[in-house]
């Protein structure tokens, strides 16, 4: 539980990733989205997951706009109602990635546990892989003669 199981925020979001939640790549870098065009999604689950984070910064962006004047609103923009009193974020990760508890409730041992052995376990599950051939080879010769 060490490293690889460590879920990480990564490099950048996937082109994938950005083309699922509307956001084009060119317009993510410059709204504070890093891009790797490089990274491929490699299953449903994680690609999902994403677009959902890439979802809810979204929807918690207020972008200011350019210029001052009517002129200078553009689309997506944030209304100006909006834009008064607005709380700067503070936190270390914009979004922190949520993290399941890996934390096993404790309980008694029942009295099956205690009488098995993993040590004899392990080694009878070693003989068995090591003398499959020879066992299945003796088995075939018994057949042939019957």
């Amino acid at each position: 539980q060490r490293y690889n199981m460590k879920l990480r925020l990564g490099k950048g979001f996937t082109l994938e990733e950005l083309r699922e939640a509307k956001i084009s790549p060119k317009l993510a870098p410059t709204i504070g989205i890093a891009v790797d065009h490089r990274r491929r999604n490699k299953c449903a689950e994680s690609l999902q997951a994403n677009v959902n984070r890439l979802k809810l910064y979204k929807s918690k962006l207020l972008i200011f706009p350019k210029k001052s004047g009517k002129k200078g609103v553009k689309k997506g923009d944030t209304p100006k109602s909006e834009l008064q009193n607005v709380a700067q974020n503070t936190l270390k990760e914009i979004i922190p990635v949520e993290r399941p508890a890996l934390r096993v409730k404790a309980r008694a041992i029942t009295g099956e546990e205690k009488e098995a052995s993993a040590f004899k376990t392990l080694k009878k599950m070693r003989t068995n892989l090591k003398y499959d051939g020879a066992k299945r080879k003796k088995a075939a010769e018994g057949k042939e003669e019957k």
